[in-house]
């Protein structure tokens, strides 16, 4: 039973993962282009192993996922012509899940998210409230430089538990 537990929590985990990130021209097209690049070399290096049949199948998916998604960036990098939105952010996350449920390496998926998982352990301080978390993170117009800037949570250090200090010092 907790196989079937684990499956369902990679597909939800796949699927925000992509859309996690989400907000700028390129993104999510981007680290979907990645990923599927890295699930290809994987099956590529695992054809010659015991799970051939596995890998195979995994590759009739990503490979034409890798070249549509090729396409898409082309159009949705800066400036955008496209916008992918949600509906691409869960469409790749599920065809990742799948690939990785269907070809046997569910595991092995986990590690090309790292950088997904990393912001979650990264922002998991603002998520559990021990760290006040802005409203708003869109960067902010200077107006004498013309150029974006990121935007900033004003608070005050002494109003923080002992646990919000010490995360601010380690990690700030």
């Amino acid at each position: 039973i907790l196989y079937y537990v684990y499956m369902g929590l990679l597909a939800v985990f796949c699927t925000n993962a992509i859309n996690i990130l989400a907000g700028i021209n390129g993104l999510e097209a981007g680290q979907s282009l990645v990923i599927s690049a890295s699930i290809i070399v994987f099956n590529l290096v695992e054809l010659e192993g015991d799970c051939r049949d596995d890998h195979v199948f995994s590759l009739y998916f990503m490979i034409p996922f890798f070249f549509t998604t090729l396409g898409l960036l082309y159009h949705n990098w800066y400036p955008s012509r496209v916008f992918v939105g949600d509906t691409f952010c869960y469409f790749a996350g599920m065809t990742f899940a799948v690939v990785g449920i269907l070809g046997h390496f569910s595991k092995t998926m986990l590690l090309f998210f790292m950088p997904q998982v990393f912001n979650f352990l990264y922002s998991l301080p603002q998520l559990l409230h021990i760290i006040p978390c802005p409203r708003h993170r869109i960067p902010r117009l200077n107006i004498k430089t013309g150029k974006l800037e990121m935007s900033y949570s004003k608070f005050k250090t002494k109003s923080l538990s002992f646990l919000g200090t010490f995360i601010l010092k380690v990690t700030g």
